[in-house]
């Protein structure tokens, strides 16, 4: 077995919100930026007036984009920060619900523009997570992954 991990303390938390009209990924983005959180983890409630959200196609090796021209609610808005390019990349996943109740959800786009949103920030400190476009998939993905065979 091959564990190469070690363990994150935490670091500064932020509790903010993202004015309505803005984008929820760039905002959050910015906002990270801003701060110089380059790892952390991020949860998120409320509300959007349209999304933009990707499910990727794993043959294709692309994402399918879906917009939703319509009043959603934040059910589950959970990711990452972490650095790639240099730089620090919020990586997120979403679940949205309508007013049936249908559920709709992906990875986070730009272009899901915010109603109200809540937004809580931990700050990882430790080893960097670096993000390196992975052979395989075509994905930005944390290098080295553990082997536990």
């Amino acid at each position: 077995m091959q564990v190469q991990e070690k363990p994150y303390l935490t670091g500064r938390t932020f509790l903010f919100s993202i004015y309505k009209g803005e984008d929820l990924l760039q905002a959050i983005q910015q906002f990270s930026h801003h701060h110089q959180v380059r790892c952390g983890l991020i949860n998120a409630i409320g509300a959007v007036e349209r999304a933009t959200f990707g499910i990727y196609d794993q043959k294709a090796k692309k994402y399918i984009k879906h917009n939703l021209e319509k009043e959603l609610e934040i059910n589950s808005f959970c990711g990452n920060i972490s650095i790639f390019d240099d730089k620090p990349m919020v990586h997120a996943h979403v679940v949205f619900s309508d007013s049936e109740g249908k559920a709709f959800g992906g990875h986070v786009m730009a272009g899901t523009r915010v109603f109200s949103c809540e937004v809580f920030m931990q700050e990882l400190t430790g080893d960097l997570k670096v993000r390196k476009t992975d052979k395989a998939t075509q994905l930005p993905l944390w290098a080295n992954p553990i082997c536990l065979k």
